[in-house]
């Protein structure tokens, strides 16, 4: 019940608030959860000694995620109560033209994100510029995590639950687009790739389904360089069957993890996964 209140308070209170309260509102909250959350701040630790190994202020790193995923859920809160065409006029976009050229080819396509940056506008950029969009997400019982889910939809983004296999190829049969956050193996299910030059388990699903419908698999990024909000559309990942389904799948997930890897070098504290990568 506290919980639920609390949730329900977030979600008022936070559109309230001036844009300009986010960043130190977000840097108070990020330092505490980074104080309360040791078993969170041993797996950022652990991650980032993979990733950033030459960094001598990792420690001050580790903090920062914590405090970029204050902004994050800040950020989510918003949603329903966000100008889409202003924040989209505000993005430095590059790469429209390859979603677009996918896009035509009636297929749908398949957008691969990451927990990097403000991921949660990767959607409202998409919608802004006049494309239905569908997020496949975790079933939760946590208040919180279905209030950033009614948030997430605050401005006609569809919500699915991921598990949902009919309504997920539904969009994709009628030449949708689908987005899949493809560097968390959840369930455990995925394919074990060099990331960062170590084998790790990273999800499949996204390649699986590409395969299977021939929908395009673009690699779609939003991060912050300083405050200005950028967003970039790589282009799509080459897949070509081979016969050999379970290579084909491996070989996709490969290829998406060499593109993540550029991304999460270019800002290591911007990747906001809280559990152990390489320990699986």
């Amino acid at each position: 019940m506290l919980a639920a209140a609390l949730a329900r308070a977030t979600e008022r209170i936070v559109p309230l608030l001036p844009h300009a309260a986010d960043r130190p509102l977000a840097e108070a909250l990020g330092t505490v959860a980074y104080l309360l959350a040791p078993r969170a701040r041993r797996a950022v630790r652990a991650n980032l000694a993979v990733i950033a190994p030459e960094r001598r202020d990792r420690e001050a790193l580790v903090r920062r995620t914590f405090v970029t995923q204050a902004r994050n859920y800040l950020e989510i809160f918003r949603i329903p109560h966000l100008d889409i065409q202003r924040l989209a006029a505000s993005v430095r976009l590059e790469g429209w033209e390859r979603f677009e050229c996918a896009h035509a080819k009636g297929r749908g396509v398949i957008v691969a994100s990451a927990h990097y940056g403000p991921v949660a506008f990767v959607g409202q950029i998409v919608l802004a510029r006049g494309y239905e969009f569908t997020l496949p997400v975790e079933s939760t019982e946590s208040a919180l995590g279905r209030a950033l889910n009614r948030a997430r939809g605050g401005k006609g983004m569809h919500v699915v639950p991921v598990d949902s296999a009919r309504g997920i190829y539904r969009v994709l049969r009628r030449g949708g687009v689908l987005a899949f956050l493809a560097d968390r193996a959840i369930t455990g299910t995925g394919e074990r790739v060099p990331f960062f030059g170590r084998q790790a388990l990273l999800p499949s699903a996204e390649v699986v389904l590409a395969l299977r419908t021939g929908a395009a698999l673009v690699p779609g990024f939003t991060w912050r360089d300083g405050e200005q909000l950028t967003a970039t559309i790589e282009p799509p990942i080459e897949l070509v069957p081979s016969g050999d389904r379970r290579a084909d799948v491996r070989e996709g997930v490969r290829r998406y993890a060499e593109v993540l890897e550029r991304y999460i070098r270019r800002a290591p504290e911007q990747w906001t996964v809280f559990e152990p990568v390489w320990e699986r």
